[in-house]
């Protein structure tokens, strides 16, 4: 019998990209989406994010569950934008992010995924990559995704997002490295 895990998150893309890689690696877990609005707690931690966004979740669903937070840090600044990364992007659109960033200048993206089986049971994941910027007059990328756009990370000379959803990206994705340590983690759990 598959074990039911639910990956807290409205986004169907991000549900999509993670149950696949589930489906490929673990495929005794049936990966399943749970669509909720969680708020999220203010904090500079992205840690402490995931964590409050987890036992949030728990408390609705009270089944073993995901939920995941990443953000951009633009190593010039302190945790900038971070755990504010969205709402940044919001507040000044491309333009705005354009005036902060200069092409070459280091970056990089992390992603905490937070698996709870119940409230005493919380396990931490973390994928990271870094890389540069690559700053462009004009956005032409996925506005749901626009730091993908403007990222190239280490080791490759193309964007996140022409990286995003291929084999060869697969290397690169802070997604798929943080998912590769709670797999490592669960397989051991056995």
């Amino acid at each position: 019998m598959k074990k039911e895990i639910y990956f807290v998150t409205g986004n169907s893309g991000k549900f999509k990209e993670m149950k696949t890689y589930i489906e490929n690696n673990v495929p005794e877990i049936e990966l399943k989406q749970f669509k909720a609005d969680i708020p999220e707690i203010q904090s500079m931690d992205q840690k402490e994010i995931c964590i409050d966004k987890a036992l949030k979740a728990w408390e609705l669903l009270k089944k073993p569950l995901i939920v995941d937070d990443s953000a951009i840090y633009y190593e010039k600044y302190n945790n900038f934008p971070g755990t504010m990364t969205k709402y940044i992007y919001q507040g000044l659109g491309f333009d705005g992010i354009k005036k902060l960033i200069e092409t070459g200048d280091k970056a990089y993206f992390t992603l905490q995924i937070t698996y709870i089986e119940n409230p005493e049971k919380i396990h931490v994941f973390e994928g990271k990559t870094e890389g540069t910027i690559k700053r462009h007059e004009t956005f032409a990328g996925d506005p749901s995704l626009p730091h993908a756009y403007m990222f190239v990370p280490n080791g490759s000379n193309k964007l996140y997002e022409e990286l995003r959803n291929t084999k060869e990206g697969e290397p690169f994705m802070h997604r798929i490295k943080a998912l590769k340590a709670f797999v490592l983690w669960y397989e051991n759990q056995k």
